[in-house]
């Protein structure tokens, strides 16, 4: 599926003109996504992600009770030989919101693509804020937090994420 998006967009705009949605349509994604998490099955939880809309390389292994955005699963795309261990996050929208604006039940925020190029590695429990590109053989440590891009062939850790080294 090709991304429709390439920055930071409006959510509602998003939701309107590019990928409006109706209730069969969420309730399945929602479902996918409860057997995809908790899927024993690797292989099977590839196709369930692939169904959920996810684009997803090959030789892809997504590790158990990972969270790949199911509200706007099209917006994440996986390229080949990539590795996401267990509890990884991936999210593609945000719902922040002014209080003093809105009221209870609207949402305003924003949505942006993930895309993990060729042969990354997510470790453990890391979380993926929207818009974040993690480049070809790079390595995200476990526990971390991306809010950047990361650059081709490098290492980060923490909270945020930082470059420590290059991949040897």
């Amino acid at each position: 599926m090709n991304l429709r998006i390439t920055r930071r967009t409006d959510r509602k705009e998003y939701e309107r003109r590019i990928a409006p949605r109706g209730l069969l349509r969420i309730l399945l994604q929602k479902t996918l996504h409860i057997l995809a998490r908790f899927c024993i099955h690797g292989g099977l939880r590839i196709v369930l992600y692939r169904m959920m809309g996810v684009s997803v390389g090959r030789h892809v292994f997504i590790g158990l009770d990972s969270y790949l955005d199911d509200q706007f699963p099209e917006l994440i795309r996986i390229a080949d030989d990539v590795t996401i261990s267990f509890r990884v996050t991936i999210c593609v929208h945000d719902d922040a919101r002014r209080m003093d604006r809105v009221s209870p039940g609207q949402l305003e925020g924003t949505v942006a693509p993930v895309i993990l190029e060729r042969g990354c590695y997510l470790g453990a429990g890391c979380l993926l804020l929207p818009g974040i590109t993690v480049g070809e053989r790079s390595v995200v440590g476990a526990g971390s937090v991306v809010t950047r891009d990361v650059p081709r062939g490098k290492v980060v850790v923490g909270i945020p994420a930082r470059v420590v080294k290059d991949v040897d």
